[in-house]
């Protein structure tokens, strides 16, 4: 089971009811919300509780300030999940449920990141990703003012994370590996501390020279050029060099479940889809109505409106393929280079490209 490094963290419990009346509105869901005080973090696991049946349900876990909460909501209130004959119904779940969500005894479906699925499949879970959810946006942020310039210069400096066993502390870590042949970890004095602390360690107390953020604190970088400025921008930089950006939470299964649920995993992919287009096309409208319960302060959402007009925060289902899997195990395969994850977990047993989900669900 995976310890809990973020115990500043929260999440929402996301329950899916197929076939289902809708019995959580978006005003519970905000009284919900108004009773929760955390820091932003990423991240994304799920369960289910049946099949697929009329009146079974699937529940699904996500970390308080996670963009992807604007998917859901928006998703949900527009009926897309409905749509595929899926409806959801959000509670208020810990970070240690969240990160345990899928092994067995728990839950059935949610999404996963690449370091918790190697080191569950290593435990003997059978576990399989069948789908893209947001990308990977966090970023290394340096002071505007810093001779820091370029990515080599992350060497011998006070380097602030929220923690390397995140998946946003792993990730970072294999890419640069991966691509400028240094370990980030070991070349630096480590500072690791909250996400929102790190920022005022950096920015209002010079206590360290670059730092690794979460998604709300790379929102609140991005948005405020007078203070910070990026050097390392995980999307565009893992993009450059694979064709495609690093996935942060893809969907996953265990594969007793998913193997009698091709046309449930399909819908809760192709419901996904549908909020990601409705994102891109009414960014600013989204961003204004759902952006706060995902960690968005007013003075970001600039920021989040540009990603979101732009792509950049989620892969296009449809490009769930051969190519971009294989772009994404060059990471996990990256990971193990530094000893992150024990072993690589074998590609053909713990993933499914769209296109043989979609030929699974027409079976």
């Amino acid at each position: 089971m995976i310890e809990s490094d973020q115990n500043y963290n929260y999440a929402w419990c996301i329950d899916l009811i197929v076939m289902g009346k809708r019995s959580f509105s978006r005003r519970s869901f905000v009284k919900s919300a108004a009773g929760i005080s955390a820091a932003a973090s990423v991240g994304l696991a799920g369960c289910m509780g049946g099949g697929g049946e009329s009146g079974e349900s699937i529940e699904l876990l996500t970390p308080e300030g996670n963009l992807n909460i604007m998917h859901f909501l928006s998703g949900t209130d527009e009926g897309f999940w409905a749509d595929e004959g899926l409806e959801f119904a959000p509670e208020v779940a810990a970070y240690g449920r969240f990160v345990n969500a899928l092994p067995s005894g728990g839950n059935d479906v949610g999404l996963l990141e690449y370091n918790n699925l190697a080191q569950y499949t290593q435990e003997g879970e059978e576990l399989v990703q069948f789908g893209p959810c947001i990308t990977q946006i966090n970023s290394i942020f340096v002071p505007t003012d810093s001779d820091i310039e370029t990515v080599e210069d992350l060497q011998g400096i006070r380097f602030g994370h929220p923690g390397w066993s995140t998946g946003t502390g792993t990730y970072t870590q294999a890419m640069i590996w991966e691509q400028y042949g240094f370990d980030i970890r070991e070349e630096n004095e480590s500072v690791e501390s909250d996400p929102a602390t790190l920022y005022d360690l950096m920015v209002e107390q010079d206590e360290v020279d670059a730092m690794l953020q979460f998604t709300g604190q790379t929102v609140r970088g991005l948005a405020n050029s007078d203070d910070v400025r990026p050097v390392y921008n995980a999307w565009e930089e893992w993009e450059a060099e694979t064709g495609y950006p690093p996935l942060i939470t893809p969907w996953c299964a265990q594969r007793s479940w998913l193997e009698e649920n091709y046309d449930t995993a399909l819908a809760l992919v192709e419901g996904w889809g549908t909020a990601q287009q409705h994102i891109e096309n009414n960014a600013e409208a989204v961003v204004s109505e759902y952006g706060q319960l995902a960690g968005v302060g007013e003075g970001d959402q600039d920021a989040v409106i540009e990603l979101a007009e732009s792509g950049g925060l989620h892969l296009p289902i449809d490009e769930y393929t051969d190519d971009l899997i294989d772009s994404q195990w060059r990471l996990v395969e990256a990971m193990a280079d530094l000893g992150s994850i024990e072993e690589v977990p074998p590609r053909e047993d713990h993933v499914i490209s769209i296109d043989d989900l979609r030929a699974e669900a027409d079976a």
